[in-house]
């Protein structure tokens, strides 16, 4: 989706050169964007949205998409919203990499329904990570930001919902049990239609690398990441252990080594023992 000029209120990025990626290391819009890049061999200026000190949500950055969400691209001064719609942009740009997208109108339709279900769950995909791999006291946002925020979204509802939704979370401390289980449910679904998929094939769009394959593997990573038991799924879980394999794979996956390696694994670790885990949730939903 390209925003149109007059929406633009930032307007030094309409001067802006080549390709420039506005993004989050923890933002998984961000990195299935980043990945891409990746396996097309794309070069770009990196230009980092600090989200936990609230870049998102300041003139400056809410000038260029009035979403306050990353990613953004712009490309010689025109800006990409909606990570979907980057990479079906990025794709089709001058590339020695093969595409990523669908070469028949049968793989069209999948790829447009299996991308339609992944981006419904951003907010399960949300709720996972707030709730269980991050603590709620590191990410919640304060009254005054989130004041600022609604004040300058008063005409954009999706910006309205994520005030809310925010405003919820500051509320309850944290995810609800109600939230964490409608997530749950929704993921199980999901990755067991992609099992059933992966059983006789190794790709998500059967026999060459997709879309599909990074869209769905940066989702499998963050519960993954977050506790969740992948090898329930057997088909699944051996086509994300292969994809780990890969370079470009591995090298999104690797981020900043204290959080990575060290962090989030002891955050995780401290709530299995504490009995909330959600790989508990996980169980108590059979």
């Amino acid at each position: 989706m390209i925003v149109p000029s007059s929406d633009i209120l930032t307007q030094e990025v309409t001067s802006w050169t080549g390709l420039t990626l506005l993004h989050a290391e923890m933002s998984s819009c961000s990195q299935k964007v980043r990945l891409l890049m990746r396996e097309k061999g794309l070069d770009y200026i990196s230009r980092p949205i600090d989200l936990a000190a609230n870049e998102h949500t300041k003139p400056w950055y809410l000038g260029i998409n009035a979403r306050g969400v990353v990613p953004v691209l712009v490309h010689d001064g025109v800006v990409h919203i909606e990570s979907n719609d980057i990479l079906t942009y990025l794709d089709g740009l001058p590339s020695s990499a093969a595409s990523f997208f669908p070469t028949n109108e049968a793989e069209q339709a999948r790829v447009e329904a299996s991308l339609a279900l992944e981006d419904s769950l951003h907010t399960a995909l949300r709720v996972v990570t707030m709730g269980f791999m991050l603590p709620a006291r590191l990410t919640t946002k304060s009254d005054e930001v989130l004041a600022r925020w609604e004040k300058e979204g008063a005409t954009n509802p999706n910006r309205l919902k994520e005030v809310k939704w925010w405003r919820d979370f500051a509320e309850h401390k944290g995810v609800t049990p109600a939230q964490a289980q409608q997530a749950v449910a929704q993921y199980i679904a999901a990755f067991t239609t992609l099992d059933e998929e992966l059983a006789d094939q190794d790709w998500l769009l059967g026999d060459r690398l997709s879309v599909l394959d990074i869209a769905w593997f940066i989702s499998a990573h963050r519960l993954v990441a977050s506790g969740y038991p992948l090898h329930r799924h057997a088909n699944l879980n051996a086509w994300y252990k292969r994809l780990l394999k890969r370079g470009s794979f591995r090298q999104e996956t690797a981020g900043s080594a204290f959080i990575t390696h060290f962090f989030v694994p002891l955050y995780t670790g401290i709530r299995r023992l504490l009995g909330a885990s959600l790989g508990k949730v996980v169980r108590d939903m059979r």
